[in-house]
């Protein structure tokens, strides 16, 4: 096969681009990868399979199968021959642009990490194959170890993680808080949201309407975490994860906590609905979708996602207090889940696609 992919460890696309690679390349290491811009990786990731995979290149055979990972509008390039060409890309609202909908179309096989994702595409007229391929979770890093000071430390720490947005619920996740405690109350909020297409005011803007806040001396901002083991070092401190989106790709840090054995709240709602269910998740309901606008990303032209109304507050503030007050901080069947969902598996399901 031939890969066309970043592979990187600041990006959710170039985390997922590392993780395939490295499985179909345990398949077939004759397999080429072709990465977008300059691979960067983390200290522990296995570099010689990228290089090889790389060198590769002088074996390329345009009569192999190519399977890009990449934004849908770049669809349009790939290794060059007529081989079968398969792509997987992410979104997160309900509406596919003209330009995105021709690339797709230019594909024989489009993999999507989620039914939802799936039916996306499907309503916005995409007439090529679609096969659902969940994304996976390395239980290697995100291991539900425990720290000794933290068992020491009684304080109920909720955690939200992912870049300053929106679309995050980054703007009511605040109120859900403040709402939900009191100053007697031993809580703390972390917050992991380091942004990088965001500039130091805009930045500031976020953290300041947080700390200008009833409960701002009980919530801690953390800048980017520079690897994987270092996520998952902060996400063993913390008690539940709190995701109030409005609409997500894939969500990696839901399944991570997951596989950290820690309970979600999170919208019931988008891609992430592939693995969350009311067996291992306090879902939030969604009775509404609603123009997708944040004025920075999304214009009111890319389709719709979820509204978070008072109903799905009230419902975010409830779920808080229940984990608080009866000191749930273990989530057996949500770590069943992640352990279920493998890079393997999705390198598998990619693999055997694209050669039958």
């Amino acid at each position: 096969m031939n890969i066309v992919s970043p592979i990187d460890c600041y990006t959710g696309y170039g985390i997922t681009g590392y993780n395939i690679w490295k499985h179909i390349f345990d398949i077939n290491n004759q397999s080429v990868l072709f990465p977008v811009a300059h691979p960067n990786v983390e200290s522990d990731w296995n570099t010689d399979c990228i290089k090889h995979g790389i060198d590769n290149k002088i074996h390329f055979d345009p009569n192999q199968p190519s399977f890009k990972l990449w934004h849908s509008n770049d669809f349009f390039t790939k290794p060059y021959g007529n081989s079968k060409y398969g792509v997987l890309s992410f979104f997160e609202t309900d509406k596919i642009q003209e330009l995105d909908k021709k690339s797709y179309n230019l594909a024989d096989i489009i993999f999507m990490p989620s039914e939802w994702a799936k039916n996306v595409l499907e309503q916005n007229g995409i007439t090529k194959p679609i096969v659902v391929c969940p994304q996976g979770v390395d239980t290697n890093i995100f291991n539900g170890i425990v720290p000794e000071d933290k068992k020491e430390n009684n304080t109920y720490i909720f955690i939200n993680i992912g870049k300053w947005e929106i679309r995050k619920g980054h703007d009511i996740l605040i109120e859900i808080f403040n709402s939900a405690f009191e100053s007697h109350d031993d809580v703390e909020l972390w917050m992991v949201n380091h942004n990088p297409f965001l500039n130091t005011e805009q930045t500031n803007k976020w953290i300041e309407f947080y700390k200008n806040s009833k409960l701002s001396d009980k919530i801690r901002f953390f800048p980017r975490l520079p690897n994987q083991k270092t996520v998952a070092n902060v996400m063993s401190y913390a008690d539940c994860g709190i995701f109030p989106s409005r609409g997500e790709g894939w969500n990696n840090e839901a399944i991570e906590l997951m596989a950290m054995n820690k309970p979600i709240i999170i919208t019931n709602y988008s891609a992430h609905t592939e693995y969350c269910n009311s067996n291992n998740s306090y879902l939030i309901n969604i009775d509404q979708i609603e123009s997708a606008i944040d004025n920075i990303w999304f214009h009111g032209k890319s389709g719709n996602w979820a509204t978070i109304g008072q109903n799905q507050i009230d419902q975010a503030i409830e779920y808080m207090r229940y984990v608080y007050k009866n000191n749930i901080r273990t989530n057996n069947n949500g770590l069943k889940t992640a352990q279920n969902l493998t890079w393997q598996k999705t390198a598998n399901i990619i693999y055997d696609h694209m050669n039958n």
